[in-house]
């Protein structure tokens, strides 16, 4: 048997943590002495300190370790769970990700005497999300409206979320020609439509700001959004993006919204 101080140095572990255990019923020695109260561990003891302490270095709580160890997990439930504890990580380090960046994107914006850009740029993750599209050449920025039109009368309206989205894959108004798809959120996946896209949008990383009011004056954000990024040495990955969240009614262009996406490496 081996002495409280013994089996601390021998597990890497404080003899306030053992006693601690103890006290939670965790850990409890091998054996107390009546007289005195001593605590005595087991050399067998080690295995389970082991686990204890490989359950904390995965963010386990004492709580749920405790649970964990009454259980007497089988091997095949003990992978269930790492699998399960390790999406869980996964998914907190990625939003953890975001919010790192979404404070560096600010700090950057923000200049040395305190001074800031009168538009809020940041980085985030674009959702994977089932839509429904159409593509087609345009002459000019009005007809937009049209290919939402145009889309629109092919769906159940019960299946659309209220945001409408644009992407341009070329922009060259006058001469030239723009390559729009005007795109439809789905509040679930739909079966296929004959003359109409339907897929899964894929997760992108993505520069983003919010536009306030008409069109009109839509491109000084893209200016600001243009010297940002080549500011922060960012390249943009694919082509441009507006989402138009949908506005209060009667309330006039002054409450249009419109969020801007540059995808970005």
């Amino acid at each position: 048997m081996l002495l409280i101080s013994e089996f601390a140095r021998a597990g890497n572990v404080t003899i306030r943590a053992l006693r601690f255990y103890d006290e939670i019923g965790l850990l409890s020695p091998a054996h107390v002495v009546p007289e005195n109260g001593y605590r005595r561990y087991s050399p067998a003891q080690f295995a389970q300190l082991h686990q204890i302490q490989t359950f904390k270095d995965m963010g386990f709580s004492l709580q749920e370790i405790r649970e964990l160890l009454q259980r007497r997990l089988t091997p095949h439930e003990l992978r269930s769970l790492l699998e399960e504890r390790r999406e869980v990580l996964k998914k907190s380090l990625r939003e953890d990700t975001g919010r790192l960046e979404r404070i560096e994107a600010r700090l950057k914006g923000i200049s040395a005497d305190g001074s800031r850009s009168h538009l809020a740029i940041m980085l985030r993750s674009t959702p994977e999300q089932p839509v429904v599209s159409v593509r087609e050449k345009l002459q000019n920025y009005d007809q937009v409206d049209q290919l939402f039109t145009t889309l629109e009368r092919r769906l159940d309206p019960r299946a659309l979320h209220d945001q409408r989205a644009a992407i341009f894959h070329h922009c060259l108004e006058g001469d030239g020609e723009i390559d729009c798809e005007a795109i439809r959120f789905l509040k679930h996946p739909v079966a296929p439509i004959r003359g109409l896209n339907v897929y899964e949008s894929q997760r992108t990383r993505v520069a983003f700001t919010y536009h306030y009011g008409s069109e009109d004056s839509i491109g000084a954000s893209y200016q600001a959004m243009t010297v940002w990024i080549a500011a922060q040495n960012y390249q943009l990955a694919a082509a441009k993006r507006e989402v138009y969240w949908p506005a209060p009614e009667n309330k006039g262009e002054a409450s249009w919204l419109t969020e801007i996406q540059f995808p970005v490496t």
